[in-house]
């Protein structure tokens, strides 16, 4: 799995392939009123732990995260959708990347 530079890890498919995971959670997450909120955070959880696994700066991590919840809330009609979800899954990230979550 660590396979990838650092430098191109954000380009790999593994990447793309943890943020499409992400991206599926969050539209699930809008379409659903009964929507698990744990099925998103273990998206972002292991989304994060691979970039850190590869060597991935967190920055790189949070900037595409952030990117990703923007282009799903441009289906929005409110920026409630995007703040709220920008907030959890950044912070989701971070305590993933470095470890912050009691187990």
């Amino acid at each position: 799995m660590t396979d990838a530079a650092p430098a191109h890890y954000e380009l790999s498919a593994a990447f793309r392939e943890d943020l499409a995971a992400v991206a599926d959670a969050l539209h699930a997450g809008r379409a659903s009123t009964r929507f698990d909120p744990r099925i998103l955070h273990t998206a972002v959880h292991l989304c994060a732990v691979h970039a850190r696994l590869n060597r991935s700066p967190p920055e790189k991590l949070v900037r595409a995260l952030k990117e990703l919840v923007r282009e799903i809330a441009l289906e929005d009609a409110t920026e409630a959708f995007r703040v709220l979800y920008t907030d959890r899954v950044i912070a989701w990230a971070i305590e993933s990347y470095y470890e912050l979550i009691e187990r």
